[in-house]
């Protein structure tokens, strides 16, 4: 037996010794750690991100200052900036990276969304890093909340941060509180798996806006349902169709307010996709849209006159941006004719929802799009008009897009952003909601008698 046993041992033995080298070392990485991390280690998305330079030392901060207006819509360049600060501080040091909302009095859906999308990234490519060294890291990211009660309660209604305190709650009524809808991702790699994702997606986003509208005692009906699962696939096709990722994502949040003893809903809800920029995508199809491309350039050569004339600081793809919204235009119009009405139905759509403001400025919604280096805000006064059957956005009170915009609403940012974000906010009241819903109804049925 002894014998046996000593044999088994020395096969064992000679086994182990085989099975290790057949197994890749983990190395140790050098001083620094992602300072000199492998590609490999990077997630796509951040490896995105360092070609378009978002990734630099010179972005470096042992505390990364959120702006006090954490906002696109407003202070886009200040938030495009916080950006880079916080990849490059958490990829490029050893140290914890701190995010200090301590000055910040506003944070918008767009910029919570994107943070989480970032902070997720970070933390997997973290997770990858451990995996291969053998000198781990337990780098992580903190935040530092507020000065302001309404910003740490967004915060806490995002799952920034996973606490409230009781002073941060002593001005809320009791009706009152919050609906969070979630990030959702959608990844398109198989044609069905796409489509059966894309499906589920939009029934957890209408689910989320008719639970809102409920907190007002409204509801959608049949027709509702109908109309905004159609909007929301037709948007979602059109931030694939940006995407060089064929990625995608949705978040959303709603606050239930109380004022006059009366419930108005604050609706937010954030869409993006990373890649080229809108106006890069109909430059770059310029040649396969010669008809489209006809009635852009009549356009842009009646602002270009204009612009000259005034010294205004748009440029062309400010301009194109804004052309790519109107009624027939898209950069996949040479493969289908009927393409071109998503993105203005879906304006349309999310102004009608919140046309409250019209009758109470304070509930004033709105719906940007930041794309490039441009960013477009869109409410109730220079919401789309119709002519000769078509809708179109001007920007200006005028409601006439030989007119130029006015620079509140299509504005030139400094930094890039490589993408498009799709930001709506609208305020739910339902006195006022079924009398909107009505007229709506109404209007659309004239344009179809008529033409």
């Amino acid at each position: 037996m002894k014998k046996e046993r000593i044999l088994e041992l020395k096969v064992y033995k000679r086994r182990c010794k085989l099975k290790k080298k057949r197994q890749k070392p983990r190395k140790k990485a050098l001083a620094g750690v992602f300072q000199r991390i492998n590609i490999k280690v990077q997630t796509n998305l951040l490896s995105f991100f360092r070609k378009k330079g978002f990734i630099n030392k010179d972005y470096i901060s042992n505390r990364v200052i959120v702006p006090k207006i954490f906002s696109f819509e407003e202070n886009s360049d200040d938030c495009i900036t916080f950006f880079k600060c916080i990849m490059s501080s958490y990829l490029l040091t050893d140290k914890t990276t701190l995010v200090d909302f301590n000055i910040c009095e506003r944070i918008d859906i767009t910029n919570a969304m994107l943070l989480k999308i970032i902070v997720r990234e970070l933390t997997e490519t973290k997770l990858r890093y451990n995996d291969r060294f053998y000198n781990p890291t337990d780098k992580e990211i903190k935040y530092l909340k507020s000065k302001c009660n309404k910003v740490n309660r967004s915060l806490f209604a995002l799952k920034l941060v996973d606490n409230i305190g009781k002073k941060e709650i002593e001005d809320v009524q009791p009706e009152e509180g919050f609906l969070y809808l979630g990030l959702q991702t959608n990844l398109a790699s198989k044609t069905s798996y796409k489509e059966n994702k894309k499906g589920a997606v939009c029934t957890k986003v209408r689910e989320f806006i008719n639970e809102s509208l409920a907190q007002s005692d409204a509801i959608l009906n049949a027709s509702g349902i109908h109309k905004i699962d159609r909007l929301l696939s037709e948007i979602f096709n059109n931030a694939e169709d940006h995407s060089i990722h064929n990625e995608w994502y949705v978040d959303g949040v709603s606050f239930k307010n109380i004022i006059d003893g009366e419930p108005i809903i604050e609706l937010n809800l954030g869409i993006l996709n990373f890649g080229f920029s809108i106006s890069e995508g109909i430059i770059n199809n310029e040649k396969r849209n010669k008809e489209m491309m006809t009635n852009i350039k009549k356009w842009y050569d009646k602002h270009s006159e204009l612009k000259e004339q005034i010294g205004s600081k748009l440029n062309k793809d400010d301009l194109y941006t804004l052309y790519s919204l109107q009624d027939g235009v898209s950069r996949l119009k040479y493969e289908d004719e009927s393409r071109g009405h998503g993105t203005m139905n879906f304006i349309r759509a999310f102004i009608t929802l919140g046309s409250f403001g019209k009758e109470n400025p304070d509930y004033k919604p709105h719906l940007n799009i930041i794309s490039g280096k441009t960013c477009v805000h869109c409410d109730n006064d220079v919401e789309p008009y119709c002519e000769n059957n078509n809708y179109l956005l001007s920007l200006n009170k005028e409601k006439d897009i030989s007119l130029l915009p006015e620079e509140n609403y299509l504005r030139h940012m400094q930094e890039y952003f490589p993408g498009t974000f799709l930001e709506v906010k609208i305020y739910l009241n339902k006195k006022y909601f079924s009398k909107a819903l009505n007229k709506k109804e109404n209007e659309t049925n004239k344009i179809n008698q008529s033409a």
